[in-house]
């Protein structure tokens, strides 16, 4: 799997990907979850159809393919777990869009120069899961054209305090994985400087969803 020789980036794919089949029955019984609600409502007022999208961290492709089903184009999921994306792969095929759809193993940053440019990168509950925060951002910027969708955590210390327990506990059962709390100010500044807008915001305790849209260049 490209770029997953580092203890962090097969902790987060070994971690996930043994929870691959939970997550496509949980979408199957229960649908999109609120944030990701939140994240299409944005969407959908930004415009995604007939849009080109990628989804950083995509795991089982239930929200690109919601979104393939309700008017966009084509997508490209990239996740460090392949058993994530075998889920992916089948849940396509059932939906009729395994030819608008493509699957790639691997760390997202690492391979983002091999990538096509996007419309749309999507990252839902992504930038969490990565100890470089800036790099990810970096990455995602240089494959957007129109429009970056993002949920993370609130930098609140009741997420701090969260996340510090659950990577002990992790660090207790030998997982690589641990769980960030970035700053959602710094990559809102990183964002801007790149020449985004923010163009919707919505909230839950937990998690805060934002898109930013690429300023045109006059």
């Amino acid at each position: 799997m490209a770029g997953c020789c580092g203890s962090t980036a097969c902790g987060i794919g070994r971690c996930f990907g043994r929870f691959s089949r939970r997550y496509t029955r949980r979408y199957e019984r229960r649908g999109l979850e609120a944030t990701q609600k939140q994240l299409v409502a944005g969407l959908q007022k930004a415009g995604f159809d007939g849009r080109s999208l990628l989804e950083i961290g995509c795991g089982v492709g239930y929200l690109h393919q919601y979104l393939l089903l309700r008017g966009a184009a084509t997508a490209v999921g990239v996740d460090l777990a392949p058993a994530m994306l075998t889920e992916a792969q089948a849940l396509a095929a059932r939906q009729g869009l395994a030819q608008r759809t493509r699957y790639l193993p691997g760390d997202f940053e690492v391979m983002a120069p091999e990538l096509d440019v996007a419309d749309i990168t999507l990252l839902d509950k992504v930038v969490c899961c990565y100890p470089d925060a800036p790099g990810l951002m970096a990455a995602t910027i240089a494959r957007t054209k129109e429009i970056c969708a993002l949920t993370l955590p609130r930098g609140h210390a009741l997420n701090r305090v969260a996340a510090r327990l659950g990577g002990g506990l992790l660090r207790a059962v030998g997982s690589g994985y641990r769980p960030f709390v970035h700053d959602p100010m710094m990559i809102d500044r990183q964002l801007r400087a790149a020449g985004f807008k923010c163009v919707y915001e919505a909230r839950t305790l937990i998690w805060l969803t934002r898109l930013y849209r690429r300023v045109p260049v006059s």
